[in-house]
């Protein structure tokens, strides 16, 4: 019998160091992406004698678990990682910045496609305050230095299921039907909440999903049966990432479509939420369904 997957524990650095360098990959060779301070709660899988972080806008990246502890301290610490050092995830999409840690505050700016991004975690997350500002650590990877070399490739334990009840209810290629688990990035699944949330107060109901995560195999799918520009090139789509969700799509006019209510919603409300429609500037043309995590 084949052994089950691993299962994510929870780990706390040891009191008594000055910090807990985070790396990219599990072994002091790999570059150093962020630190640890002593008592930091870190959640993750056994690598060896390393563990993966699966949790957070760390997750994929490394920290030994020669100082690691399962016993939690008294009190969690104000800072528990006072430096990252990332880049924006994706090929053709930018990650915001706002004058403060939540959706709520406005965008004051952006950072461009697999652009360095530095500063320090806003409490537990996802939020990074940075010089220009803060960005939703969701919208950045850690644990490579070349990002598209993780696109469609990465681990379900990295990424977050979303509820059965967003999905759509129909059944389509390849494989996918209503009780098919979709998965996100773990911080466009918490936005995803809120405009879940919101969405329903509204209509009543929630606003139901075709598509989110794209493995490679899957990308290759798609582009085999719709071509470019339909299709992005496998490997570049932010589907790849888990920052990118189609709502759903009917062959008829239908919720989701340009100028249908549900959608005048979504793109009147997406930057409240941290998600952006890369086709909103047309209102006719690309994919009115489909919405990137932007943060």
């Amino acid at each position: 019998m084949d052994d089950a997957p691993a299962e994510p524990t929870t780990r706390y650095v040891v009191p008594g160091i000055d910090n807990l360098h985070v790396r990219m990959g599990s072994g002091t060779s790999y570059p150093v992406v962020g630190v640890l301070v002593p008592d930091a709660r870190v959640v993750g899988i056994g690598a060896g004698d390393w563990l993966q972080i699966t949790q957070g806008p760390l997750r994929g990246a490394c920290v030994s678990s020669a100082y690691l502890t399962p016993d939690a301290p008294p009190e969690q610490p104000g800072t528990p990682c006072p430096r990252l050092e990332g880049r924006v995830t994706s090929d053709d999409q930018f990650a915001n910045v706002r004058s403060g840690p939540s959706f709520g505050h406005p965008v004051v700016g952006r950072c461009q496609r697999h652009e360095a991004v530095s500063g320090s975690l806003v409490g537990q997350g996802p939020w990074i305050r940075t010089d220009r500002g803060y960005v939703n650590g969701g919208t950045l990877t850690f644990h490579t230095g070349d990002p598209t070399t993780i696109n469609g490739r990465i681990s379900e334990r990295l990424l977050a299921p979303i509820p059965l009840h967003y999905n759509a209810s129909g059944t389509f290629e390849p494989g996918y039907g209503p009780t098919t688990i979709r998965y996100l990035n773990d911080a466009a699944l918490e936005a995803l909440h809120l405009l879940q949330r919101s969405f329903r107060r509204r209509f009543g109901h929630y606003a139901t999903i075709d598509l989110t995560y794209r493995s490679y195999a899957e990308q290759e799918f798609w582009f085999e049966r719709f071509g470019s520009p339909r299709a992005a090139d496998p490997g570049t789509s932010n589907h790849g990432y888990g920052l990118a969700i189609d709502f759903e799509e009917r062959d008829v006019p239908w919720r989701f479509s340009w100028g249908a209510p549900a959608n005048d919603w979504l793109l009147t409300h997406q930057a409240g939420f941290g998600f952006d429609n890369p086709y909103a500037a047309t209102l006719q043309h690309g994919e009115d369904y489909h919405f990137n995590f932007v943060g």
